[in-house]
């Protein structure tokens, strides 16, 4: 049986008046890519706000590896080892890809006051380590000859990989993406596909929102469907591709009629 690595139980958050995650339950093993799909307004962004610490829990727990989490500040998440990207890149923009990769390491970075009391060569030997994994990270995310460009002169697929490489900067083992291929181009999403790919295989389990379904039914091993807040729907990428209410969700009841009509 796999590992549950991440689990979430009886979740909900309200914002005044509005619940926008309701009474929801899942868990992602261990080694699988685990994706959330539903429309705008959903409920995806929030649940991943809820499960990285930038929201608090209105009721419900939140557990990683066994252990409650629920309540964390985000660093204190990230320091567990749950890294995660948003809608919109944060990158430093001014900074080389080089430098962006440095910088995604301070999370797991020993530097600080007790680098200070043993003294300048503890300093420079993690500086010199943050470098040398800075330059792996930038080959495997594909950025190898874009090493000395500033972020903001990226064309947007590369934005998008360098925005994974900072998250995989902090050594995690959950990853969260937020829309990894949302507003690039095909040849752009092809290279994201395989990255995402490729964190997998090193042994990083994926958790990710994304609305273009051709991407989520290729390369999930199970898939979430919230509507409103609420599970929808959860299974295998066959599953889910034939529940109606994933269906009336997305393509509306004219679509589910005419189905029904055939």
């Amino acid at each position: 049986m796999s590992e549950i690595l991440l689990q979430a139980k009886g979740l909900k958050k309200d914002f005044g008046g509005l619940r926008a995650i309701d009474d929801l339950s899942f868990q992602i093993n261990r080694g699988m890519i685990f994706s959330v799909i539903g429309p705008n307004g959903s409920g995806k962004t929030t649940m991943f706000n809820l499960v990285t610490g930038f929201l608090p829990v209105t009721e419900g727990e939140i557990y990683f590896k066994g252990e409650r989490i629920t309540g964390l500040k985000p660093f204190q998440i990230s320091r567990k080892g749950i890294a995660r990207t948003f809608q919109l890149t944060t990158l430093f923009e001014r900074n080389t890809v080089l430098d962006n990769l440095i910088i995604g390491q301070r999370a797991t970075r020993e530097s600080g006051v007790l680098s200070s009391i043993c003294g300048l060569h503890r300093v420079k030997l993690e500086e010199k380590k943050a470098l040398e994994k800075a330059h792996e990270l930038a080959e495997f995310i594909g950025l190898s000859r874009q090493k000395m460009v500033p972020a903001g002169a990226l064309p947007q697929g590369a934005q998008k990989q360098l925005s994974i490489g900072l998250a995989l900067a902090s050594a995690p083992e959950l990853m969260l993406l937020d829309e990894p291929v949302g507003g690039v181009n095909l040849e752009e999403i092809d290279a994201l596909i395989e990255l995402i790919t490729r964190i997998r295989k090193s042994g990083v389990t994926i958790c990710l929102i994304e609305h273009k379904m051709s991407v989520v039914m290729n390369i999930s091993d199970r898939i979430l469907a919230l509507n409103y807040g609420e599970k929808v729907a959860e299974g295998t990428p066959e599953e889910v591709c034939r529940d109606e209410k994933v269906i009336k969700s997305y393509l509306g009841d004219k679509y589910v009629a005419a189905r029904g009509s055939n």
